[in-house]
């Protein structure tokens, strides 16, 4: 957990994020490059940015991130709320060992 940058909001309200915390899951997805096959795509999910209560309530495991992956949306936001682009955010597991 890290101190973000203070014009930042928090991921899930309007309120100062006061913490930077990794993503359940950091990288989302990989394969090849559709444009370029000879090229691996990674996607890696930037770092989360909570406020004080939204960070006490992730790490309690009361919230829940997930991320849309839609084109037009690429951000994060509660579990199963619905994103600006209307669709429902998927949770993020992390990868199983």
């Amino acid at each position: 957990m890290t101190s973000p940058d203070p014009e930042l909001p928090c991921t899930l309200c309007s309120q100062p994020a006061t913490v930077s915390i990794e993503p359940p899951r950091r990288t989302l997805d990989r394969g090849p490059d559709p444009s370029d096959p000879s090229y691996s795509v990674t996607v890696i999910l930037p770092d989360v940015m909570l406020c004080a209560e939204h960070a006490f309530d992730v790490s309690q495991g009361d919230t829940l991130i997930g991320w849309c992956d839609d084109e037009r949306c690429r951000v994060y936001g509660e579990v199963g709320e619905m994103s600006p682009c209307g669709h429902k955010f998927d949770k993020l597991a992390p990868r199983k060992s």
